[in-house]
């Protein structure tokens, strides 16, 4: 799907449509060719991962039977493969699932470990003995999310709602034993059982209407990845 947006001009395409992992997947094809066999196996670990993650995300999308008879949403909303830019056109990366529901917004950054220990003590999240940056990318990404998010709703005509949409970072980890020490400041860490109650948790901050609007913007491709400033003369 693609539309029009009433506030640029600009022609956008519906990141709705958008297939979990496929940002990786992608990526992944480019390596085995560029590289050979096996120079992909981490991208398509990191991809599987983020299906199982959006098989899980489902059962906050899938509305109850009650309100299906009503014609009601369930009152969340799920993006995969969210690609951000660089303010210039360009692709940088991507949020591997973005969840807009009574919380606010929540990016998450699946992590695959097929077997292995992770231990999280603060800022600390270390795997098999090895340190990671996990925690503060997260961060940064959320920070990312709410640079391309807020302005967009903004330019919507949504200003009071921007500044009242909270953006948590979380990891979900896919596979391995999560260890907690100390949980680590402003960023969630999960397992996938215990990620749909951990989101249902959070206090809620937007009623069924404010999720909407918020969705209507963040589905767009051009609130994440905006048209350069034209150049100078």
């Amino acid at each position: 799907m693609r539309g029009s947006s009433p506030e640029t001009g600009h022609e956008w395409t519906d990141l709705a449509l958008n297939a979990p992992g496929i940002g990786v997947s992608y990526e992944a094809a480019r390596r085995r060719k560029s590289d050979g066999p096996g120079a992909d196996r981490s991208w398509r670990v990191g991809a599987d991962g983020e299906v199982a993650i959006a098989a899980v995300l489902a059962e906050l999308t899938d509305a109850s039977r009650w309100r299906r008879l009503r014609r009601q949403p369930a009152g969340w909303r799920v993006l995969h493969s969210v690609p951000l830019g660089d303010g210039q056109g360009r692709i940088r990366g991507d949020v591997d699932h973005l969840v807009i529901g009574p919380p606010g917004v929540i990016t998450i950054n699946t992590k695959h470990h097929r077997t292995g220990r992770l231990e999280l003590d603060g800022e600390k999240l270390v795997v098999n003995g090895r340190p990671t940056e996990y925690i503060r990318k997260a961060r940064r990404e959320a920070e990312r999310v709410t640079g391309f998010l807020r302005p967009a709703m903004v330019a919507a005509g949504a200003a009071e709602l921007a500044e009242r949409v909270a953006v948590r970072p979380l990891i979900a980890v896919v596979g391995g034993r999560l260890l907690i020490a100390q949980w680590a400041p402003g960023v969630t860490v999960v397992m996938p059982r215990q990620l749909v109650h951990t989101l249902r948790s959070i206090p809620a901050v937007l009623n069924e209407d404010e999720v909407g609007a918020v969705y209507e913007v963040a589905r767009r491709s051009t609130t994440w990845n905006p048209a350069p400033p034209p150049a100078r003369r």
